[in-house]
């Protein structure tokens, strides 16, 4: 574990925030005064003095003994204190981000210095007395190891984890050692080469060979946006009340905190660098960054990876993975050269050949007749959405495919795996969503090598190449992969099940999305209808206005003389697009797509409605409260949510008052009055939740358990210490007794009685909560 509170991570936090007419060397003399003397401003400073204190700042020099021992004497530490306090903080641009800054790097240390020291340093009320402490501690606690380090994220990060490397790797190695030295000169490497080259394998060997030198290695699968990707990065104190926008900024805070002892892959970058729009920003942060491409770059340092040599290692890569052709060397050579030396069609090529039992000569056959003109060697050349694939090498992808004699239950798990996100897929939700009674089939066509297994993040995906073929072969749609569709749209429907944010579930309905065949418009509507609120609940709101396009576009396609778009989908779809106005605070547009849909409901306000008009009709009269609310309309806010409650109480005899959908949307409007500061209102809100809540689920139910922390909230925000304590505790007990510690509901109980106790000047107790915070 290396020990991030050193001199030059501490100085560099006190120089990022120091005025620009403070020089950098009069903070060191102010700093050092007792050794270096008291200097004015308008003293010279030498250039050899000036490099002399930059390599202290940056690590490269440690502090001298001469100042240590100085040092050692406490006494000196009062000098350093009121240098402090007179010369250096009201030389800080921002004193408090400077604190926040340092106690963060204090916190980040709690592996190396422990959580007493650390409690220790953050109780200190005085910046002064606060900066001195930390410096000393940086200073003569860690000698030798002056340099600048990364936090270590491997107990906070709990996804981006590199996957698993092949075990039957082989060659590269001049091309490991390039990429070493690249990578040691520059921040940012790119990987280039074909489609099926091994750039992916290359990088994750390169990395498990080096993960020593690292503090972090992150991976990500880019997802066409690097915000996205960002985004979604799922950290121990992330809850689900966090937008996508306090996600980035606070998930790239960390990021941005890495250095060069961090590496960070971004795997299947097929765009230019200028059509990504945070690249260039993210590209000049201090981490590695190494990033595989198709695309041909000259602004940047790439290592291109071409065909692996025939007689080293594609016979030997070959062999590796088909040992019983290790008497066929003429003919494997003859394979080799039937696939152009395509390292992945290779590895297809010889794992078909070990699985099915065939001869080394038939398989040679069955390539060199797939149906190509192969005798010119020519490659055919197709273009496809602007990328480039080799029309040769899809042909035998085609070929070895069928080769597999693949079953229609084995070509069913690749149809509805190809509509899944390449990035991959937990196996055991895989199996679950396709009401798999085994993973057998799954196995097969593993050992073939069509589908990827990653055993270190227990997921399986297909290579782009191959998704692409099984895309075009079996033409994945709404009837052909209903099962699937059921089981995702079933999740939707069922909210709250899941605590933590469910990346799995929501980027395999965004690619479900993008590349199924709609040939049921009408049943795939009401998946998308249902998909609109559960991406909504977790905040993944930049696909939103997609879906809702998406939305559109089915009703477009629904055949009126079988089936008809109902006024309830007419009004569902202008309340989604309302919601799209309310997102970007466009209250005028929203309040009159919310009127307009409310309008064509009404005509359905009749004794004869059935449950899902009631409750869309209650539903949209609670949204529109909603915007009345952020419009500063509290009188209408109030007319709106009681005409929602009514519409509700009226149609009781369909079970209205028992949805839980009510008790949602009640304790989604406190959450907004209480960020609106309008406390009263959301304690009137709050009392007609809890009272169904008793009335229906009694006092030691979770939701109880909800309505007593937003309480606290509420207390809290009006100052209220010992009531916000009484109702948090509360809390606590009831979500404990109902769905244990180990969820994000628990976490928000832990941050605000940490929140409280910290103001309430209880340290122990703060610290008692913030580790059991830490400890989920």
């Amino acid at each position: 574990m290396k020990n991030r509170l050193t001199f030059a991570n501490v100085i560099n936090i006190l120089i990022e925030n120091k005025k620009k007419t403070y020089p950098q060397h009069q903070l060191i003399f102010d700093l050092f005064s007792v050794y270096l003397g008291s200097r004015n401003a308008d003293d010279t400073i030498y250039s050899e003095d000036n490099t002399m204190y930059s390599r202290w700042c940056t690590g490269a020099r440690p502090i001298p003994m001469e100042i240590l021992r100085t040092y050692e004497d406490d006494k000196n530490f009062d000098v350093m204190e009121d240098g402090f306090r007179d010369e250096i903080i009201p030389n800080l641009i921002n004193e408090s981000l400077a604190r926040t800054q340092m106690e963060e790097l204090v916190c980040d240390s709690i592996p190396v210095i422990g959580s007493n020291k650390v409690a220790e340093l953050n109780a200190m009320k005085d910046n002064a007395a606060f900066f001195t402490q930390v410096v000393r501690y940086a200073i003569l606690s860690d000698h030798e190891h002056s340099g600048q380090f990364s936090p270590d994220l491997s107990d906070d990060l709990l996804n981006c984890l590199l996957p698993s490397v092949t075990k039957e790797f082989t060659g590269r190695k001049e091309e490991l050692k390039e990429c070493a030295k690249l990578l040691q000169d520059n921040n940012v490497v790119f990987i280039n080469g074909v489609a099926g080259i091994g750039k992916s394998e290359f990088t994750k060997c390169y990395a498990r060979k080096n993960q020593k030198k690292y503090t972090n290695i992150i991976y990500m699968y880019y997802s066409g946006s690097l915000r996205q990707n960002i985004i979604q990065m799922d950290f121990t104190d992330d809850t689900d009340d966090f937008s996508e926008n306090v996600l980035f900024e606070k998930h790239y805070t960390r990021l941005k905190k890495l250095r060069g002892d961090s590496l960070i892959i971004l795997d299947n970058f097929n765009v230019l660098p200028k059509d990504e729009p945070l690249f260039k920003e993210f590209a000049q942060n201090r981490f590695k960054l190494l990033i595989t491409t198709r695309c041909h770059l000259k602004n940047y340092p790439v290592l291109t990876l071409t065909e692996l040599d025939k007689d080293t290692e594609l016979t030997k890569l070959f062999l590796k993975h088909c040992p019983s052709a290790k008497n066929d060397a003429y003919t494997v050579s003859k394979i080799i050269d039937t696939l152009h030396w395509h390292t992945l069609t290779v590895i297809l090529a010889a794992l078909s050949l070990s699985a099915s039992g065939m001869e080394a000569d038939e398989l040679l056959y069955e390539l060199q007749t797939c149906g190509l003109n192969l005798s010119s060697g020519e490659d055919v050349e197709l273009y496809k959405d602007g990328d480039y694939t080799d029309g040769l090498m899809t042909e035998h992808l085609r070929k070895l495919l069928q080769l597999g004699k693949l079953s229609n239950s084995r070509l069913d798990i690749l149809r509805n795996l190809s509509l899944l996100p390449l990035s991959g897929v937990l196996k055991a939700s895989f199996k679950n969503w396709l009401k798999l009674t085994d993973l057998n089939d799954v196995n097969y066509l593993m050992k073939y090598g069509f589908i990827n297994d990653d055993s270190e993040n227990r997921t399986i995906s297909l290579h782009p190449l191959i998704q692409e073929v099984v895309l075009l072969e079996t033409a994945p749609a709404v009837s052909t992969c209903r099962t699937l569709i059921d089981s995702l749209h079933l999740i939707c429907l069922v909210h709250g099940l899941e605590v933590r944010k469910p990346h799995n579930v929501i980027d395999s309905l965004i690619s479900v999305s993008e590349h199924i065949i709609m040939d049921e418009p009408a049943v795939f509507l009401l998946f998308l209808q249902d998909m609109f609120p559960y991406l909504e609940k977790y905040l993944v709101t930049e696909y939103l206005p997609k879906l809702v396009a998406r939305m559109e576009y089915a009703m477009k396609q629904i055949n009126y003389s079988t089936e008809n778009v109902t006024l309830c989908d007419r009004a569902l779809l202008l309340d989604y697009k309302a919601e799209l106005f309310y997102m970007k605070k466009e209250y005028a547009n929203a309040l009159k797509k919310r009127q307009k849909a409310i309008s064509i409901m009404e005509t359905l306000h009749t004794d004869k409605a059935d449950l899902r008009t009631a409750s869309l009709l209650s539903n949209l009269y609670n949204n529109l409260s909603n915007v009345y609310l952020m419009m500063k309309n509290p009188k209408e806010t109030a007319n709106a949510l009681k005409t929602a409650i009514n519409i509700r109480r009226e149609y009781a005899h369909l079970g209205l008052i028992e949805s839980h959908d009510m008790l949602q949307q009640m304790l989604n409007l406190s959450n907004m009055l209480v960020l609106s500061k309008e406390n009263e209102l959301a304690l009137q809100v709050l009392s007609t939740y809890e009272a169904l809540i008793l009335e229906h689920e009694g006092s030691h139910s979770f939701d109880y358990g909800i309505c007593e922390l937003m309480h606290g909230v509420i207390a809290l925000s009006d100052g209220n210490a010992k009531e916000a304590e009484t109702r948090l505790l509360s809390a606590e007990s009831i979500i404990d007794d109902t769905m244990g510690c180990d969820n994000d509901y628990m976490k928000s109980v832990y941050r605000y009685l940490h929140n409280l106790y910290t103001r309430w000047k209880k340290p122990e107790l703060a610290l008692e909560y913030r580790n059991k915070y830490l400890s989920i």
